[in-house]
């Protein structure tokens, strides 16, 4: 089995509504997103996939929604008011999750599988340097 790896970072801010607990403040981190395709073959140039264009695909994905945004619980209505008063904003709205290292694992998953299909094997989103969640399928396990 071969696997393609792919890191991004990206600083973002956010808070757990219904938290009781320092999280329940808005608060930022820089975020860094593993990326990896794994495939039983590899091209006629020796790819899973070419490490430019899934960096293009998927960094520009998260620079244009996640990166320097405000990740939100849609069920937050207090911070989308708070969030919505401002001029300049980026606010990214999961509609129904408070926005964990673990739901954005999932989500950035779905997406990557969007557009590689299955092969996409695991996504995990860092919070810290030392603390990350990881999200891929059952059947690839």
């Amino acid at each position: 089995m071969f696997t393609d790896r792919v890191e991004f970072t990206f600083d973002a801010g956010h808070r757990l509504y219904g938290y009781k607990g320092k999280c329940e403040t808005p608060h930022g981190h820089t975020f860094k997103a593993e990326v990896m395709l794994s495939s039983e073959k590899i091209d006629q140039m020796g790819f899973v996939v070419d490490f430019l264009e899934l960096g293009h695909k998927v960094g520009k994905w998260v620079e244009e929604n996640w990166d320097h945004a405000f990740l939100a619980n849609g069920q937050d209505k207090e911070m989308l008011r708070a969030l919505n008063s401002l001029t300049d904003r980026r606010v990214f709205i999961f509609p129904d999750e408070n926005p964990t290292a673990e739901v954005i694992a999932r989500y950035l998953y779905n997406h990557v599988r969007s557009v590689y299909g299955p092969l996409v094997s695991r996504v995990r989103i860092w919070e810290t340097p030392t603390e990350y969640a990881e999200y891929s399928e059952a059947s690839r396990a």
